[in-house]
């Protein structure tokens, strides 16, 4: 189910009372265009509910009005609006319907950020919208927060934001988590697209960060298994012969990557003994150095599809060395008209985990941890 969450416009900030404050004429005129670059954007709400106060609900008539929808005022949307509300008032709604609230803040705020583990404030006239699985509303992804200035900007540009049909296909403006608990924000951003910037390279500087990371990685018995074939897209015949190691179906997308590199683990460091841990440690290099990359703003998609005995033909590896993965390195693209349409869908599809209780075990396999549920009735 898709939710919007909508707070009203700038209101006056004097009258009889606070029920009957009015929408100023900027105010109107924001949420006006807000509501124009809400068509374009294709939100087609099956139910639209306000709050009572006259504020709010000239906002939700000025955007009802642009989308061909109706208004339903709600006292539940009026201060104090929380997910128990959200829930009583979507509960004869299907998994695919859109629903609209338009309220105030700080309930707006509050709500969307318990909904989705982002910390934010909604600004007057803003939207945000928050897909959730099926009807339940405990946990969601941001897909927007657009602000009023943001708004306005697109209007002035009266150009489409998103896909529609016939349009340029975008990428989503962010993939977070919906998270129970509180993530570094580089571990809230990771993951791993498919639609990379065909124009834009990694320069010396921040590809010689990105590979330091790696190199600080922690290894048993400081035996720093990992080594990095890297083929940046400037020097075209390294990069071909390094995407020529990838299996078909990551060529498609990988060839726009800036950069490729072939991860591989140091597996017999000395005669007759195998490193058991050098698949382990290589991936906590990969891991150091596909979060110093994102602090860069660049982004890492590592792969398994790889030919391991094409690599160490092409590249000469020695026998005690074992190709394991591959890494596309580079910046986002705006527009994703380059890749497939299932390539697309992958891009614009929620991040979804395991939850905690399915991974996380206590005295026996299969038990989940007694903390996992602690405190909850």
């Amino acid at each position: 189910m898709r939710l919007y969450f909508v707070r009203h416009g700038i209101a006056e900030d004097l009258a009889t009372s606070d029920f009957d404050r009015e929408l100023t004429k900027r105010g109107r005129r924001r949420v006006a265009n807000s509501a124009k670059v809400m068509k374009r954007l294709g939100i087609k709400p099956s139910q639209i509910y306000s709050s009572p106060r006259l504020r709010a609900r000239q906002t939700a008539e000025i955007v009802a009005d642009a989308l061909g929808r109706g208004v339903t005022l709600s006292e539940a949307v009026n201060f104090g609006f929380d997910r128990a509300d959200v829930r009583r008032l979507t509960r004869n709604l299907s998994a695919d319907d859109e629903v609209m609230f338009v309220g105030h803040n700080p309930d707006m705020s509050i709500l969307v950020s318990e909904i989705t583990g982002v910390d934010l404030s909604m600004k007057k006239g803003g939207l945000a919208r928050v897909d959730v699985i099926g009807r339940a509303v405990d946990e969601g992804e941001l897909v927007w927060l657009i602000a009023p200035k943001v708004f306005d900007a697109l209007q002035d540009s009266a150009k489409p934001a998103a896909a529609t049909s016939g349009g340029k296909l975008s990428t989503p403006a962010q993939k977070l988590p919906a998270t129970a608990q509180p993530l570094h924000n580089l571990i809230k951003h990771r993951w791993s697209p498919v639609g990379f910037n065909r124009e834009r390279d990694i320069d010396r500087e921040t590809l010689l960060s990105i590979l330091e990371a790696a190199r600080w990685a922690a290894s048993s018995a400081n035996l720093q298994p990992w080594r990095f074939i890297v083929a940046p897209r400037s020097d075209a015949a390294e990069f071909q012969k390094a995407l020529s190691v990838l299996k078909e179906g990551n060529q498609t997308w990988a060839q726009y990557a800036a950069l490729l590199i072939i991860a591989v683990a140091h597996r017999y460091p000395k005669p007759d003994y195998r490193h058991a841990y050098a698949s382990h440690d290589l991936g906590l290099a990969v891991g150091q150095m596909v979060m110093q990359a994102l602090d860069h703003g660049v982004y890492a998609h590592q792969m398994a599809g790889i030919y391991p005995e094409k690599a160490r033909e092409t590249y000469q590896i020695p026998s005690e060395f074992e190709p394991f993965t591959a890494i596309a390195l580079g910046y986002r693209s705006e527009g994703l008209d380059h890749l497939g349409e299932s390539q697309r869908e992958r891009e614009a599809a929620p991040r979804q985990r395991k939850a905690l209780s399915e991974i996380v075990f206590t005295g026996s396999w299969a038990r989940p941890a007694a903390f996992l549920s602690a405190g909850k009735a």
